[in-house]
């Protein structure tokens, strides 16, 4: 049976510190299977914690889908500039990182977790993890971009894109799949067909699509069903 510290426990459970759960066991607010503990001790990961009275479930792994607005950039800390974290007070971002980011600029969906095998699948080009953008430009588009696939296409730098699919929705906007993450490739990849992109969501990411009832900047953890999906997605 799996064992584990106590204030450990909790911790991955919670967003408190070591040193404020140490402060709450000393108070007498940490049980395990009934009994108040108030020094460090191992526990198994199926006994009974609770802390205030309310029962901990333990996670090792945490899975959000957070959708992301303008005007924060896809960081855990920064100096500067507001980042996805300032909208999310309530995870620890020494805890969590963010899976496939977006400028700052960018709206849609981004993966928060701290499954580092994950992330790493994630964002590895080998595995071709699908994702799906609504894009708006500056003009209507023509011929020479309807008519472009499958010819690679040339993003600067000595860059390429050969896995890219367009779905045309109306005269100024489509539907842009890729399965890289370059850097600004999405707007990289219009400007090669002379377009500036005015709006930029991402609304797919691998087999998961974001949640229409999640407003801008809220954030909601994945169902089971989900983190299965999105696994048995990259692995399959």
């Amino acid at each position: 049976m799996a064992k584990i510290r106590l204030e450990k426990y909790i911790a991955d459970v919670t967003s408190l510190t070591r040193k404020e759960i140490k402060k709450i066991m000393d108070e007498g607010y940490v049980t395990v299977n009934g009994e108040i503990i108030r020094r460090s001790t191992s526990v198994n990961i199926d006994d009974e914690i609770c802390l205030y009275d309310e029962i901990l479930k333990y996670e090792k792994y945490k899975y959000y889908m957070l959708n992301k607005p303008a005007g924060y950039i896809t960081a855990n800390h920064d100096y500067h500039e507001a980042t996805i974290f300032d909208l999310l007070p309530e995870l620890r971002s020494e805890k969590l990182f963010a899976y496939g980011r977006l400028d700052k600029d960018t709206e849609g969906i981004i993966l928060i977790s701290n499954d580092g095998v994950l992330g790493h699948k994630l964002l590895n080009p080998k595995y071709h993890v699908k994702k799906t953008y609504f894009v708006k430009v500056d003009k209507p588009f023509n011929d020479n971009i309807k008519n472009h696939f499958p010819k690679p296409i040339k993003i600067g730098e000595g860059e390429i894109v050969n896995d890219y699919k367009f779905d045309f929705i109306s005269e100024d906007q489509c539907l842009l799949e890729i399965s890289e993450g370059k850097f600004h490739q999405v707007k990289r990849m219009l400007e090669f067909f002379e377009y500036d992109v005015t709006y930029l969501k991402r609304i797919k990411f691998g087999p998961l699509k974001l949640d229409n009832d999640l407003d801008l900047g809220d954030i909601r953890p994945l169902t089971e069903e989900e983190i299965k999906l999105l696994k048995e997605n990259i692995d399959g």
